[in-house]
């Protein structure tokens, strides 16, 4: 319970400070950005319809794109909206384009990753699944491999009392089961070669941009490297790039991990969104451990 809670805290204060580094040494409520808030839509409808359902995935991701709580969407995902509002069916909503291999799947994804550990999903149940959420928006298969990457680590991470090496090769290895022999694995690889290395040197080796190749691996290679949270954050503020998406995700996994060890519990009081998460938090537990 604890460290799925810490997956969706951390997910938001890696977001909320990737995006507002200044509110770390502030006293200010600590906001989310659109990772966060995409990703607690996503994890609504998990707890309100006891299943993924893609179609109502979309409906709330529109509902608070038209409300204003969703701000700043990327591109491809804006598009998507504008379409799912045309044609009301999720299945015909998703960007398919070749520019479309965006980070904007991986960085809503982790709900699907506790989902599919509370559940037990079985692993092609479980990448069909990361595909429907995926095509919502992105109908691309770099996209998806990224989404994947991440959800099925913060699976592996409350499934398996592994090592962070050992569990990023469990990734590497399901990926090469699945087909996934792409640029999102290597750049993967590239980060368990990297985890030695400088770690500036490594992230600006790796890219940290909205690019899922380099969001995945400036991801994995701060799960790897990375003890202390804090530290992490530090680093990728260092180097810079899209350090929302990248904290977002890189806390995700970190608290899969280790929980809320090595974070100041005054950044957690912080976040706007600590209630929403708690409360949902322990109703999708509920359900599978009434």
């Amino acid at each position: 319970m604890e460290r799925i809670k810490a997956t969706f805290l951390l997910h938001a204060l890696g977001d909320g400070l990737g995006e507002y580094p200044h509110l770390r040494e502030d006293t200010k409520p600590i906001p989310p950005t659109d990772d966060t808030v995409m990703a607690l839509a996503l994890l609504e409808v998990l707890v309100e319809s006891k299943k993924h359902d893609p179609q109502k995935v979309a409906q709330k991701y529109l509902y608070y794109l038209k409300k204003g709580i969703l701000k700043k969407v990327g591109y491809t995902t804006l598009e998507a909206l504008k379409r799912f509002e045309t044609t009301k069916n999720w299945f015909y909503s998703g960007i398919a384009c070749r520019h479309c291999a965006g980070n904007g799947v991986a960085m809503r994804i982790p709900p699907l990753g506790v989902w599919a550990y509370l559940g037990k999903l079985p692993l092609e149940e479980f990448i069909e699944t990361v595909r429907a959420e995926g095509y919502i928006t992105h109908r691309n298969e770099l996209a998806i491999s990224g989404a994947f990457a991440v959800a099925y680590a913060v699976y592996l991470n409350l499934k398996e009392k592994l090592s962070k090496e050992e569990t990023v090769k469990r990734v590497l290895q399901t990926m090469e089961h699945l087909g996934m022999e792409n640029p999102v694995k290597f750049a993967i690889e590239n980060a368990l070669h990297l985890k030695g290395w400088d770690g500036k040197s490594a992230l600006q080796r790796l890219g940290s941009g909205g690019y899922i190749v380099e969001t995945v691996g400036a991801v994995f290679y701060l799960f790897l490297s990375q003890g202390d949270f804090s530290e992490g954050l530090n680093l990728l503020w260092k180097v810079g790039g899209d350090t929302d998406t990248v904290g977002a995700i890189f806390g995700a996994l970190y608290g899969s991990h280790y929980g809320l060890e090595n974070v100041p519990k005054t950044l957690i009081r912080r976040l706007e969104v600590k209630g929403k998460i708690e409360k949902l938090t322990e109703k999708l537990v509920s359900h599978f451990h009434p």
